[in-house]
């Protein structure tokens, strides 16, 4: 004889639970905790996407105030003292300075001892201030800073004897214009 199933329990989900096979109840609850996973998965995702969004925000803003300020920096007129002090100042960066100090040390005989050597870059003229054992020393060295090809123009400023006389030493000043194309 072949059997029967007579289930008369009402419809329930504890009933479906009961006549279901063990391996569809296990695929369930594995469905169950995969579903529980993704779901926390994605709240998290949901949370990091929150904080990303918000320092978009941030950046965006401060972007903003960045250009606001670059934008009044760059209306602001310069100052025509302002605009004249920078100017000095990257025409006394922009000095040939190798090119001068070679020519004056080639130029300087060892009779001659230089005090100090200042330039002047708005009129492309160096001051140099000298010593040496008499005129003649000072006439050689003249002499030698003209034949320097940097050197367009040398001139003699100021002489002087030393105050005892006994010595020979006379101080001098020079300038000395130097060429703008080697600048």
């Amino acid at each position: 004889m072949k059997r029967l199933h007579i289930d008369l329990a009402p419809l329930s989900a504890r009933r479906q639970l009961y006549r279901s096979h063990p391996l569809i109840r296990l695929l369930a609850l594995a469905a169950l905790i995969a579903c529980v996973i993704a779901g926390l998965r994605a709240h998290k995702l949901l949370g990091r996407l929150d904080v990303l969004e918000s320092q978009q925000e941030r950046i965006a803003s401060h972007n903003a105030q960045a250009a606001r300020a670059r934008a009044s920096v760059a209306s602001r007129p310069v100052d025509a003292k302002q605009g004249a002090a920078v100017n000095a100042a990257v025409a006394r960066l922009n000095l040939p300075w190798d090119d001068i100090l070679d020519a004056v040390e080639a130029a300087t005989p060892p009779k001659v001892a230089l005090l100090s050597v200042t330039p002047d870059a708005s009129r492309a003229l160096i001051r140099i201030e000298a010593e040496g054992t008499g005129s003649d020393a000072m006439i050689d060295y003249l002499k030698a800073l003209q034949q320097q090809p940097l050197f367009e123009r040398v001139d003699l400023v100021r002489h002087e004897m030393s105050k005892d006389r006994m010595d020979g030493v006379i101080r001098f000043q020079i300038e000395a214009q130097w060429r703008r194309s080697a600048s």
